[in-house]
């Protein structure tokens, strides 16, 4: 069975359409959990249905034939139940012909929802495949965060400009769920169907637009010595941890890097686009950078991040000198 998307899969269950089997692969548990949330949300009418018709196995810890057992029960004061087994990869393979067999005519007043870090070499994980109506749950790439959040706002019927998709970016990374929490927040700030914007994540977020990572790395890649060592000093005055601050700056000298080397090969601005997996944003900070810093220049400035990152870590060095201090390198680079 082909696999189909988390919104496809959330829109079926919504519609009543419920397989009797979904099989959920993948690391990121933010989607895991949003498909198993929306389950629990349109088979059951109310809590008490919910209570009585819910049976939750560990694969660590319950056997295939405790699966069966519970898939076979019927349901009560509901027309479903709903039995929800965390980490089946981790589960042992005894009775597999068995479940197999269940498979094959799965009870319908059931249903079964298996989720895995990834998909098994067992033959049941391929008959799985076929029999089990899968949803991939595969993480976001990094390169694709952006338009995953741009969607995400859309589909909540919010746009939202470049700035502030990057300054979330830089706040809480790949984080599915820390973005999703922080982007309902915005959403109940604004309450107008107005744009999301930088201002706008200055104030649910208490982080000074003038007092951020993405503020600091457009001022060191512009070489803007003054204005990256008074956002350093905000940053740290405020707590920002180093490691993650220098992991970001190094995340951003690294493609610039990249992309440096690729222009260097005659490559235009849309190849290096296509090749790097950049959004149109990304791409024109990266593009000012380069008209500050030759090859040779990245190349140190990212030994400079490496040597600053070893000292935060193994000294007992101040934070904020040692901030102070790699402003200054990468700038008179």
């Amino acid at each position: 069975m082909a696999a189909i998307s988390l919104q496809a899969a959330i829109g079926q269950l919504k519609a009543g359409k419920i397989a009797p089997v979904y099989f959920l692969p993948g690391k990121e548990k933010f989607f895991q959990d949003q498909f198993i949330e929306a389950a629990h949300k349109y088979l059951f009418p109310d809590k008490g249905s919910k209570d009585l018709n819910l049976t939750i196995l560990y694969g660590s810890e319950n056997t295939l034939s405790e699966l069966i057992s519970a898939c076979m029960s019927y349901p009560m004061l509901a027309a479903q139940r709903l039995v929800l087994v965390r980490d089946f990869d981790k589960m042992k393979m005894t009775d597999a012909d068995a479940f197999a067999k269940y498979l094959e005519h799965p009870q319908k007043t059931t249903c079964l929802v298996l989720s895995a870090s990834e998909k098994g070499r067992a033959k049941i994980y391929t008959t799985l495949a076929k029999k089990a109506q899968t949803i991939d749950c595969t993480p976001i790439r990094e390169y694709k965060i952006g338009g995953w959040i741009s969607e995400h706002c859309r589909e909540k019927g919010y746009a939202i400009d470049s700035q502030a998709v990057q300054f979330l970016i830089d706040l809480l990374g790949t984080s599915l769920l820390g973005l999703t929490q922080e982007i309902n927040k915005i959403i109940d700030f604004k309450g107008d169907g107005s744009a999301i914007t930088l201002d706008d994540l200055e104030q649910t977020t208490g982080i000074s637009k003038e007092a951020n990572v993405f503020t600091l790395q457009r001022a060191l890649s512009r070489r803007q010595l003054k204005t990256s060592l008074k956002t350093a000093a905000r940053l740290t005055d405020t707590g920002t941890d180093i490691t993650a601050l220098n992991a970001v700056l190094s995340a951003f000298f690294r493609k610039l890097l990249q992309a440096g080397s690729l222009k260097s090969k005659g490559k235009n601005r849309r190849e290096t686009a296509e090749l790097m997996h950049l959004h149109e944003f990304q791409l024109k900070d990266i593009y000012e950078a380069l008209s500050h810093f030759n090859l040779r220049q990245i190349e140190q400035v990212i030994g400079f991040l490496h040597e600053a990152d070893i000292a935060a870590k193994t000294s007992a060095a101040d934070k904020n000198a040692l901030v102070q201090m790699l402003c200054y390198q990468i700038c008179k680079v």
